[in-house]
């Protein structure tokens, strides 16, 4: 009868693994649906172009004071906005 026991130790554990690994798979995203609703103000807002081009801008030109400081020459703030805006791979 002892020697069962260690037989039955290792099933059950393996049972409880597979049925653990079975109900990850089967819970995906219902962490993520926690409190949301159509009522509710989970998503983010989108982003007006103008707030985007001023983030930008506002990058931009810290990026240039630091090549001032360094000695580089300036950037062209307005060409450099331009081109970060229009870039189509990120």
């Amino acid at each position: 009868m002892q020697d069962l026991l260690p037989v039955v130790v290792v099933v059950v554990v393996i049972l409880a693994g597979v049925v653990a690994v079975a109900l990850a798979f089967g819970a995906r995203g219902t962490y993520d649906q926690i409190g949301r609703s159509d009522i509710t103000f989970d998503r983010e807002a989108p982003r007006s172009t103008n707030d985007l081009r001023a983030e930008v801008r506002a990058f931009v030109e810290a990026r240039n004071e630091r090549r001032i400081a360094r000695g580089e020459p300036p950037l062209d703030v307005e060409a450099e906005v331009e081109r970060r805006l229009t870039r189509q791979d990120g």
